[in-house]
């Protein structure tokens, strides 16, 4: 006997939910969905993900009297512990290993390598949506993704043996832009967002600083660098191509002792870590070989001789 609509969305309801960041909200008089949508994401467009994920479609009108609560939708947020793949990361939150590649994508990463130790990855929202009557699965891409082309996805996603969505039918729509506009600095997904939003930051300035560097501009990138190892959480990698391109600029200025400590930073993330010594400036490798504690003791030559023994020198 198949189960109505309304007792799948109670079901579903309980179902566990990668989207821990989700709000509740008070609807008062006077509110619409997109006027809601647009409070909580900066976009009234996003009203029939609100009405879905509540469950509101399945009624003849989807209206509220004042009081009601509703769940405000939003993705969530998970910092990369080591060991972890995409792979395992979607059978944990996207509950299939098939999802991994999609998991990949939406957070600039490639499926075959690993995401960084100490990233913190956007999850998607899931929005279980229950189909209340028979209607393309085009019009659902359209309504959900603003993109009919969709359809593929939502069928390969869902593992689906054909496109024709049947009365009752549940769809799993991940929705990976539902980035709420402000969140409360108690909650316990502020600190993800916070290192979330400085991890992407850091990686729109790693380049900046590899062409300051490779283009002479040693201060610059000394200042620059500084900068980025002063925000909170960079996953390692980045934190290594940071130090890096800070002893190469500290060498290059002849302060071999701030290039030194430098690579100490790095190699205690990367103890590995080995430039090809073809490439490298002979500057560089010293200050890596004083840090490994390898290279030669300098002293400090006596001054010449000259004609007035009782100078200075």
């Amino acid at each position: 006997m198949r189960a109505s609509p309304l007792a799948l969305a109670f079901a579903l309801c309980l179902s566990a939910r990668s989207a821990l960041a989700d709000v509740t909200h008070v609807f008062t008089r006077g509110e619409t969905f997109a006027s809601i949508a647009e409070r909580y994401y900066g976009n009234p467009a996003l009203e029939p993900v609100v009405v879905a994920a509540n469950f509101l479609h399945l009624q003849a009108t989807p209206s509220l009297p004042t009081g009601v609560h509703l769940t405000i939708p939003s993705v969530g947020y998970h910092r990369v512990a080591a060991g972890e793949t995409w792979e395992r990361l979607a059978i944990r939150h996207l509950g299939d290993a098939g999802r991994g590649p999609y998991l990949a994508r939406i957070n600039g990463g490639t499926f075959n390598i690993p995401p960084s130790l100490g990233a913190v990855i956007r999850l998607p929202y899931l929005l279980r949506y229950v189909v209340n009557a028979e209607e393309p699965m085009f019009e659902v891409a359209r309504r959900f993704y603003g993109d009919r082309a969709l359809v593929q996805f939502i069928s390969e996603f869902n593992r689906l043996p054909s496109q024709r969505l049947a009365r009752g039918q549940v769809l799993v729509l991940p929705l990976a832009d539902l980035v709420l506009r402000e969140t409360a600095p108690d909650s316990p997904e502020a600190a993800l967002i916070t290192a979330h939003t400085a991890q992407r930051q850091v990686d729109r300035e790693l380049p900046t600083l590899s062409q300051l560097v490779t283009r002479g501009l040693y201060v610059e990138a000394v200042v620059l660098g500084a900068q980025l190892l002063g925000l909170d959480d960079l996953a390692s990698p980045q934190r290594v191509v940071v130090l890096r391109n800070l002893a190469e600029a500290y060498a290059a200025l002849d302060r071999r002792d701030l290039a030194a400590d430098a690579f100490r930073d790095l190699l205690r993330i990367e103890p590995l870590f080995s430039p090809d010594p073809a490439t490298t400036a002979p500057k560089v490798l010293d200050a890596l070989s004083l840090a490994r504690g390898t290279a030669p003791e300098q002293t400090l030559r006596p001054a010449p001789p000259t004609a007035r023994p009782d100078t200075a020198h």
